[in-house]
């Protein structure tokens, strides 16, 4: 079996070698000699057909656009026509008894006519490039006249205007198919020239357009061929016609829709009409070298003119164009600005993430069409220490570095937005809450690994909530949702992730309702402080109390820390709770000291919580409390939890700076966090509080006891105080005190108190004789 570049090679080479046998025709005719006209008949026709078969399979090949498809069966039945012409042209010869050139019989004119017209009508029917506006039309149509009444001049001088001739070979139908043979060659060269096509590949058609216009121009010169040479003129004409469809059909089989040449950008103006104009001055001075002088004369000064007057035009229209490109690259410039303006409105300048006006249009599409999805709201714990350590060039850095990671973990059609601050959203097209929890597990482990950033190894971590994208909600619903999904995921710890339920909103509900009555409690002074004594033991002396807020709600009586410090903490409420906390048990312990004068060693301790930790100048906060008290920094203790202060640079730099005000530490319910003992490395500590946990079966399991002893071994190894909590009977305190405990707190000692009697109890033990603790 051949292969297809054999299969597309031998059309070629047979219509080359058809075309070369009519020029060898040609020669052998112009030299004199006559051999048999059957000779040179042999080739014409089935060389025609030959191209329309090729036209015909390539019409049928792959790849083609349907309008390429109707062109080239046009053209196949169009050359296949002019085959059938020359078979007639043929027999005309063939019938003819007379010497000299056989006219031509009016019904082989009509296929002949008949093929161009074929021809013609494919060509009217290919579509441009582009739709041509009313002025472009109106210059098309006008160079076109142009260059066909140039044309037919031409035609007319040196041709159709040789009547004995033309009338030997046919009479006006030849005149006719002739002029209708040499306009297709013409529509086709103004139509690639002027506008362009943009399903038939433009070299195929430029082809097509020189093989026509060669088949036009040996049409034309038939008279002269005829009583010179007794050459039949379509004898020796169709076959390169032939081959120019060959060739051309040829070039569109290779043609790809990707291979397709580009559009070249249209010139302000055509060299065509000036050509023409040209040719035809040319042709009135060669028309005029045998007139008498003064016609002459007249006729040179005419071209001249013309030809100043084409220069002149041409020089306007080039500088028009120079213009118009500066217009055109103007435009462009601004366009390319609009664009760019454009994305600046809809991405983050810095990661070049989607922002938060175009994530909110995005999921607003996705519930207009109701389609599934999910949004995803991405806070970065403790960013702002990065911020606050090594500056917002390195936490720019690291954002862009977060996002990158972000942008890794997603699908090219979902979203990933920075709407602001450390704070990232996702929108995830197809799927829901529950299935979008795989994403969020994929979050957590391209975030575990360091990131590089200047020198610096840093370790991110993120909370994470989601919630349905549903119908029925609005933008602003779902990222409440998934807020408060967020925030849920942030009070289980760090690095932690939660989906949106109802139970969210019944708690944010409460928190609203709470957080406001809080607020008009702290206005109407509803807050009270009580004092739980800390004692040494074994004698239960007191040597410091812990300051302990309680609420008097004037209809629901008291109500206990349990129940509002978590609302506080979730509403933010709990930073100016706290700081009136501190506040107050400054003034209290100033009285008990300065006015009281109870002066023996003791501390007043106030618990501190992870938010007021993280609040900018905490620790001037402190200072001033102290300062507007009047009490000494060595008679406040601030007690905070290890889950406060694990992995925060915030916390641990803000209790750095309150111990070096004299302010004694206390690392309250030691042994329930994260990692007490890699705290004691990282944070100024003076006392630990052994959480009740611990206490409770200390007289009766053998592990609690154990674990009891190693603590207080571990503070006298380090060289810290270490106080027992929880602590609610006799035989609880003896045991402490036997493995090694000196300091205890309980309901055994005291419930909480009123500050009038822990002064009380204070002012009675400044007046015993000071024992050593």
């Amino acid at each position: 079996m051949r292969s297809a570049a054999a299969r597309i090679s031998a059309p070629v080479a047979l219509s080359a070698a058809a075309t070369a046998f009519s020029i060898v025709w040609i020669i052998v005719l112009s030299l004199g000699f006559r051999p048999p006209s059957l000779i040179g008949w042999s080739v014409t026709a089935p060389s025609a057909w030959l191209a329309g078969g090729y036209c015909w399979w390539v019409a049928r090949g792959a790849g083609q656009e349907p309008a390429a498809r109707r062109f080239w069966r046009l053209a196949a039945t169009a050359i296949t026509l002019i085959g059938v012409g020359a078979t007639l042209n043929l027999r005309d010869d063939l019938t003819h008894s007379a010497a000299g050139v056989t006219p031509v019989a009016s019904s082989t004119v009509v296929v002949y006519m008949s093929g161009v017209v074929v021809m013609l009508w494919g060509l009217l029917r290919l579509p441009g490039r582009s739709q041509l506006s009313v002025t472009e039309r109106r210059r098309f149509f006008l160079d076109a006249t142009i260059v066909v009444l140039t044309v037919g001049m031409f035609a007319w001088r040196l041709s159709f205007s040789q009547f004995d001739e033309w009338r030997d070979l046919g009479g006006t139908l030849s005149v006719l198919s002739v002029i209708l043979l040499a306009c297709v060659a013409i529509f086709t060269f103004i139509k690639l020239a002027l506008v362009g096509v943009s399903v038939v590949n433009r070299g195929a058609l430029h082809m097509l357009s020189a093989a026509t216009g060669v088949g036009a121009g040996l049409g034309a010169l038939a008279p002269i061929m005829a009583t010179k040479a007794q050459i039949e003129a379509a004898a020796i004409c169709i076959p390169p016609v032939a081959l120019g469809y060959v060739l051309a059909a040829r070039r569109q089989a290779r043609a790809t829709p990707a291979a397709q040449p580009q559009a070249k950008r249209r010139r302000p103006f055509s060299y065509l009409p000036y050509v023409a104009v040209v040719g035809l001055d040319g042709l009135l001075l060669w028309v005029a070298r045998n007139h008498p002088v003064n016609d002459a004369l007249v006729a040179g000064a005419a071209v001249a003119l013309t030809a100043l007057v084409v220069y002149r035009q041409i020089s306007a229209l080039k500088d028009n164009g120079r213009l118009l490109n500066r217009v055109d690259a103007t435009v462009r410039q601004l366009q390319d600005a609009q664009e760019q303006l454009s994305h600046q409105a809809d991405h983050d300048a810095l990661t070049g993430l989607a922002n938060r006006r175009l994530f909110e249009h995005r999921m607003r599409q996705a519930l207009d069409a109701d389609a599934q999805a999910s949004v995803v709201l991405i806070d970065l714990d403790d960013f702002k220490t990065v911020n606050d350590r090594l500056g917002h060039v390195i936490g720019d850095e690291l954002l862009v570095a977060v996002s990158e990671r972000l942008r890794g973990c997603v699908r090219p059609d979902d979203t990933v937005a920075r709407l602001g601050g450390d704070e990232f959203a996702m929108l995830l097209a197809s799927l829901t809450a529950d299935a979008g929890t795989s994403v969020l597990d994929r979050i957590n482990i391209v975030l575990s690994a360091p990131i590089r950033v200047a020198g610096h190894d840093l370790l991110v971590r993120c909370s994470t909530g989601i919630a349905d994208v549903e119908s029925g909600l609005d933008t602003t619903e779902v990222l409440r949702r998934a807020d408060l999904a967020m925030y849920a995921a942030k009070e289980a710890g760090k690095g932690q992730y939660a989906s949106y339920e109802p139970e969210l909103d019944e708690r944010a509900n409460y928190d609203a309702q709470l957080g406001a009555e809080l607020r008009l409690a702290m206005d109407r002074g509803d807050f009270r402080l009580l004092f739980q004594p800390v004692v040494r033991l074994p004698d239960g002396a007191p040597v410091g109390a812990e300051a302990l807020i309680r609420w008097h709600h004037p209809q629901r009586g008291v109500i206990p820390p349990d129940e509002f410090i978590p609302a506080a903490e979730r509403t933010g409420l709990i930073v100016p709770l706290g700081a009136w906390v501190l506040n107050e048990a400054c003034r209290t312990a100033a009285g008990w000291l300065n006015d009281d004068h109870a002066t023996n060693p003791w501390t007043v301790s106030v618990n501190i919580s992870a938010r007021q930790l993280r609040e900018a100048g905490f620790s001037r906060r402190v200072s001033a409390a102290l300062s507007a008290a009047g009490l000494p920094a060595e008679r406040l203790m601030i007690e905070v939890t290890e889950t406060a202060v694990f992995d925060s640079h915030a916390a641990a730099n803000a209790l750095r700076e309150i111990s070096a005000l004299g302010v004694a530490i206390a690392l309250d319910d030691f042994g329930t966090g994260h990692s007490s003992l890699g705290l004691l490395r990282k944070i100024p500590v003076n006392v630990l509080k052994v959480d009740k946990s611990f206490i409770d079966n200390i007289t009766g399991s053998t592990a609690e006891a154990t674990i009891a002893t190693a603590m207080v071994s571990l503070a006298n190894g380090l060289d810290l105080g270490v106080v027992a909590e929880g602590v609610e009977s006799a035989a609880q305190a003896r045991q402490l005190h036997l493995i090694g405990y000196r300091l205890s707190q309980g309901f055994h000692f005291a419930r909480p108190l009123p500050a009038e009697e822990v002064r009380d109890l204070l002012v009675a033990e400044t007046k015993r004789a000071p024992l050593a603790v």
